[in-house]
């Protein structure tokens, strides 16, 4: 409250209305700055909370990434515009999970000033960013923290989610024919399990009992986790190929495996990714392949053995030539795998040859039933189109890291004479011809169904070779790993005496989901472990093709 004394005279209105006015002033000035001072405070407070909630978002985030990517300190946390610059990732079908290569399958791409856009930039390591990559980066990760559970028993770590997973379930089966590029999908597999994304449980040449076992393994998982009672969903590669160690599988390929998978397909269509993929090679190049790979050796003994005086027989024959002209749609034939395919990597003149020309011969029957199964596969692509090949199984499958080293790469397929091969196998492989130049227009189809454009996909192709690394003599496609897989797998045994606990991962439907190692002529039982805890087994059995 303000007194104020005014003396009675002449002067006295003056000198009230200063006083006046001026304790008004003074009045106003105080209610401004204590109503500054509150919107100051307010505004601290707020501030104050955003950062806490900032703070906790980046260190999860942090945590998460390093959980996806996990080597312990090798791994630095990736910015927003970092996290497509490890690897190359591709986008599940079913449900978003990561920052994709290209995503345009909910938009089709113009060939305009705005594909530019749409393609996004190339990063230093040759990796693509689009726009849309940017904006929606930094809910990519998810929840991704576990935690592991030791028992004692067996000494095995399970690692357990913490909540149920924003992953499809996914199974892809891969059918793998000879010298296609299958044992490089293989190794490619092998590196998913190590990375700890995925399982790759059953040998390329499965029995009945083991792909019945994967199968019901599989379905229950998958059943459990579309109603609620499994958090973590079922995540599992196949391959399917024969020869070793049985030839169940490929036998029974199309009657029973590719039907149980079409079944499967079928029941989840709408809450899991259940897809399909298959390779075919140009004939003379396959033929080429397959000769150096599988008959030139014995060939070349025998041969000269011959020139010594210590042979009159040449099981295998005396060229390339004669050999290939003796083999008729090599690819064809072990796709259907009928009774004598085996023919194939038999010699050619054995004693007592049982291969009769009806036998070795894709009929109009037989090349019916191919086109009906092809037909049916989600992807089928040509070896020479392999990178391709790979970017649209990623996609498709959801296989983020699609980085690999070329495998099985000969010598003395560089000097095979393939003009002239050419010539040979001309009238012997019309099957595989016609084969290779439907694979050739479907991997065009499937390119332009899930990525909407040719042209805008080959550039997407062209970074990611372009980031390819050479390493003394390996080729890393794609571009060299900056980090190490948490995971290798090693000889049960080992682990054993050096007390290194195994590990069974979520994803898994088996036991063991991966321990197939008969592919890699290991007769003994393998396990996953940790690579900080098992640096004392320094055998790596599989997974580690890629470091």
């Amino acid at each position: 409250m303000v007194i104020l004394t005014i003396p009675i005279g002449a002067t006295s209105a003056p000198r009230c209305n200063v006083v006046v006015v001026a304790a008004r002033e003074r009045l106003t000035a105080r209610r401004a700055m204590s109503a500054s001072a509150r919107w100051f405070t307010a505004f601290r407070a707020a501030a104050a909370l955003v950062l806490a909630v900032l703070v906790v978002v980046s260190a999860h985030r942090w945590r998460a990434e390093r959980q996806s990517f996990d080597d312990g300190d090798s791994v630095e946390p990736s910015s927003r515009t970092q996290i497509t610059s490890t690897v190359f990732v591709a986008k599940p079908e079913l449900v978003w999970r990561a920052p994709v290569a290209l995503d345009v399958a909910e938009q089709s791409i113009h060939e305009s000033s705005n594909a530019r856009d749409d393609a996004g930039a190339t990063s230093a390591d040759g990796s693509v960013e689009t726009a849309r990559e940017l904006e929606t980066a930094s809910a990519s990760v998810g929840e991704r923290d576990a935690t592991a559970a030791t028992t004692t028993s067996n000494a095995t770590t399970t690692a357990t989610a913490t909540a149920k997973s924003d992953e499809p379930c996914a199974l892809h089966l891969f059918r793998h024919v000879s010298k296609t590029g299958g044992t490089t999908v293989r190794f490619w597999f092998d590196r998913q399990t190590v990375l700890g994304e995925w399982e790759y449980p059953i040998p390329y040449g499965a029995s009945r009992e083991e792909w019945e076992a994967l199968k019901t393994a599989w379905t229950d998982a998958a059943r459990a986790y579309v109603n609620g009672t499994r958090a973590v969903p079922p995540r599992t590669l196949v391959e399917v190929r024969g020869h070793y160690p049985n030839s169940w599988n490929a036998q029974n390929f199309a009657n029973v495996v590719f039907e149980d998978v079409l079944a499967m397909k079928e029941e989840f269509a709408d809450s899991c990714s259940v897809t399909t993929s298959y390779l075919v090679r140009k004939p003379v190049d396959q033929y080429a392949s397959y000769y150096a790979y599988y008959v030139h050796d014995g060939m070349e003994e025998e041969i000269k053995k011959e020139q010594a005086g210590e042979s009159t027989k040449n099981v295998w024959g005396r060229s390339l030539h004669e050999w290939a002209a003796t083999k008729q749609d090599m690819q064809t034939r072990e796709l259907l795998w009928e009774e004598c395919v085996h023919h194939l990597r038999a010699p050619t003149y054995e004693k007592n040859d049982k291969w009769t020309k009806d036998c070795i011969t894709v009929s109009d029957e037989k090349w019916a039933r191919v086109e009906a199964l092809v037909g049916q596969f989600d992807v089928v692509g040509t070896t020479e189109r392999f990178n391709e090949f790979l970017h649209v199984v990623g996609k498709i499958a959801g296989v983020r890291d699609l980085r690999y080293v070329f495998s099985n790469t000969g010598t003395n397929v560089d000097k095979v004479d393939k003009e002239a091969l050419e010539v040979t196998i001309k009238n012997v492989t019309t099957r595989d011809a016609a084969l290779y130049a439907y694979a050739d227009a479907a991997l065009n189809s499937a390119i332009e169904h899930h990525f909407g454009s040719l042209q805008t996909f080959r550039r997407v192709v062209d970074s990611y070779e372009a980031a390819t690394v050479k390493h003394g003599t390996r080729h890393y496609i794609g571009g060299k790993p900056d980090f190490t897989p948490k995971y290798k797998w090693v000889k049960a045994e080992d682990a054993k005496l050096q007390d290194v606990p195994t590990v069974q991962l979520p994803m898994w439907v088996m036991p063991d989901g991966g321990g197939q190692a008969k592919a890699y002529m290991v007769q003994e039982k393998v396990v996953l472990v940790e690579r900080e805890k098992a640096k004392a087994i320094r055998t790596c059995i599989k997974g580690c093709s890629f470091d």
